[in-house]
């Protein structure tokens, strides 16, 4: 990556460690090799310039702190994606150190050794940094948008409103713009954002604007223009998020962890949510019955 040499660490290794992970674009594809491998020892890597966190947040939330600790120990810079404000403190990683950014796609994995970005367009947000350049100034060179930020948290905060929605789409098997074009989807994901932004502005965090995957954006468009998102039912789409991609794999670990976290936030504020409360309620009924067969019979499961 721009030169930089990877070692992916975790507990497990991959099961063809050596083999190229191919990386397809909508109009592209890219070949990664020679990535290597660590397990996670408890040890510190050495002559290491940065650290890259991309665990998911259930994920990051798990980890304990002497093994984070461990791991990232030294001078270099601890980039971290997709996670909560709140993780950095807890892990007690220092602000001097720590580097915060958005990966704003959607990345399906096909099968071993392969993945499938499914956004027409992805984009990456990086705070204003020479380290986030040096890193990943030339990503722009492989399909991926770059944006420079003064403060990232504001950013990370808006994702995560616009992520409550995984977890209502999953639940029908459906990508987000099939769950649009369905008026009972649309009245569903419009109670859900609106409960999201009462919640962050009774909690004091503020919100800025996302080029892609903008929850505000996307609500002003429910409630002025709900038409425009009819139609999408028989395109073909595979941005399957995350929520989804681990219900079809037999897993629910981060299946309600979003919409829960929305509701610890709101129980801190003294708001009674409803609707994100009811989904975290609905979360393991993949396992028990199946999806939903529409987005209509969820709203009715949850009225």
């Amino acid at each position: 990556m721009n030169a930089h040499e990877v070692t992916l660490v975790g507990r497990r290794e991959p099961a063809q460690p050596d083999r190229p992970i191919r990386i397809v674009h909508p109009s592209q594809w890219l070949s990664v090799e020679r990535m290597k491998f660590a397990r996670l020892t408890g040890e510190t890597p050495r002559n290491v310039d940065a650290f890259l966190v991309t665990l998911g947040r259930h994920h990051l939330r798990a980890l304990k702190r002497p093994d984070f600790t461990r791991l990232t120990a030294g001078r270099a810079p601890v980039f971290l994606f997709n996670c909560d404000s709140v993780e950095p403190q807890r892990l007690a990683l220092p602000p001097e150190r720590r580097r915060f950014g958005l990966t704003l796609t959607t990345a399906v994995k096909l099968q071993e050794g392969e993945v499938e970005i499914g956004a027409a367009k992805s984009v990456l947000i990086i705070e204003a940094h020479p380290d986030c350049r040096k890193i990943f100034g030339g990503l722009d060179r492989f399909g991926f948008e770059v944006h420079e930020v003064e403060d990232a948290l504001p950013l990370m905060s808006s994702f995560f409103l616009f992520q409550l929605l995984y977890l209502p789409a999953a639940l029908c098997n459906l990508t987000l713009p099939a769950l649009l074009a369905a008026p009972e989807g649309r009245e569903l994901v419009r109670n859900i954002l609106l409960e999201g932004f009462l919640t962050m502005e009774k909690a004091g965090q503020p919100l800025a604007p996302l080029p892609v995957m903008d929850p505000q954006e996307l609500l002003t468009r429910l409630e002025k223009k709900p038409s425009s998102f009819q139609g999408n039912e028989d395109k073909p789409d595979r941005t399957y998020n995350t929520v989804l991609q681990a219900y079809l794999r037999g897993r629910q670990v981060e299946s309600a962890y979003l919409n829960r976290r929305l509701v610890e936030i709101a129980s801190t504020v003294g708001q009674r949510l409803v609707w994100n409360w009811r989904l975290v309620q609905k979360s393991g009924r993949v396992s028990g019955t199946g999806f939903y067969r529409d987005p209509g019979e969820l709203l009715r499961s949850l009225e």
